[in-house]
């Protein structure tokens, strides 16, 4: 009698030992992805750009039938190649353009900043505001645009370890996909399969997606400020085919750049620069987008510029470059983990076994 009690005694402790222990190893789990939160964008970034590679290489070994490791390296080889030639024939003109920027921003914001103050309703509007620090290039203007340039800037040392660490990862997917499927249970791993073929697939095509909008967009937009006879147009374009890689708020500051350069031109050229850049995205998103993006791999706009708000304050500006993916990830992992079963079983009561009899 005894030996029964302490046994009944024994098994709820135990279960809620267990338990505790479980919940513990979540919130260390939680505690150190919050840790290592950027090494972890990092490798999601690599992984969306080893899908992008590894896409266009299994395409070559399709055409081409050639192996895939030649696949993978030819486009490796173009890659280095396509940045060796743009910095050798460019490189100049980008360096020149660049100082052309560094000088003429701080002008444009010079002639803001004056025309801001020389009117009472904005200074009083401003004082309501209690922004009162409008004096010369280091106001409100340059406070707020600075700290995410640098931000924007500082991710070029990740950008290079994220490009490394997806030639590894598209080398060699499957061995990566059995090692993450190994550390799985066995009931697990079909759906977590089935996630990765999914997620595979739909971040491939949006990524080839969105290289055709960014290269649309950079030229577009080049091609315009050059029409306007914007001296900075070569680098301003290729700002803006890089930052449209970040939905709304890329677009919105390259066009806030653009238009600062241009005021010191005058004002004129700064309204044209607007109007061009509202132009172009207006035929980026209503023509261009929809081309190339499908419905699966397009997210409605409020989505996409809550989930690029959020990855920018909850991790830094540099973060808004993978929100777009990130949540394409999330959607996907929702739909396929707990979506489609809830639809299958919901089929399945809505049929029962005499119904289907009957109408067989």
């Amino acid at each position: 009698m005894q030996e029964e009690q302490r046994q009944r005694l024994a098994e709820p402790i135990g279960q809620f030992a267990s338990r505790a222990a479980v919940l513990l190893a979540m919130i260390g789990a939680v505690l150190a992805a919050w840790t290592l939160r950027d090494v972890l964008f990092i490798l999601f970034g690599a992984l969306v750009l080893a899908i992008g590679m590894s896409s266009v290489a299994q395409f070559l070994t399709r055409k081409l039938r050639v192996p895939y490791a030649f696949g993978l390296l030819a486009v490796v080889t173009i890659g280095l190649i396509v940045l060796g030639a743009v910095g050798w024939f460019f490189g100049a003109t980008i360096n020149t353009q660049l100082d052309e920027l560094s000088e003429k921003i701080p002008d444009g914001l010079q002639w803001l900043t004056n025309q801001i103050e020389a009117h009472p309703y904005t200074r009083d509007l401003l004082s309501k505001l209690e922004i009162n620090d409008l004096s010369g290039t280091t106001g409100w203007i340059a406070k707020t645009l600075t700290p995410i340039m640098r931000s924007f800037l500082g991710a070029t040392g990740s950008l290079v370890v994220m490009a490394i660490v997806s030639i590894y990862l598209a080398a060699q997917p499957e061995r990566y996909r059995s090692g993450v499927l190994r550390l799985l249970p066995l009931s697990a791993r079909s759906k977590v399969s089935e996630l990765l073929d999914a997620t595979g697939n739909i971040l491939s095509r949006w990524f080839a997606g969105q290289v055709a909008v960014m290269a649309t967009v950079g030229v577009l937009s080049g091609l315009g400020l050059w029409a306007l006879g914007i001296e900075a147009a070569f680098v301003l374009g290729l700002v803006g085919g890089l930052m449209s890689f970040v939905p709304y708020l890329g677009s919105v500051l390259t066009a806030i750049l653009a238009s600062l350069f241009a005021l010191a031109q005058g004002p004129y050229y700064a309204a044209a620069v607007i109007a061009m850049y509202i132009c172009v995205h207006f035929i980026e998103g209503n023509f261009i987008t929809p081309l190339i993006q499908s419905e699966a791999t397009s997210l409605p706009p409020a989505i996409t510029l809550l989930a690029v708000i959020s990855c920018a304050i909850l991790f830094g500006p540099s973060a808004a470059f993978l929100a777009a993916p990130l949540t394409l990830f999330v959607i996907t992992a929702l739909d396929v983990l707990y979506a489609e079963p809830m639809v299958r079983r919901e089929s399945a009561t809505s049929h029962p076994a005499g119904r289907l009899d009957e109408t067989a």
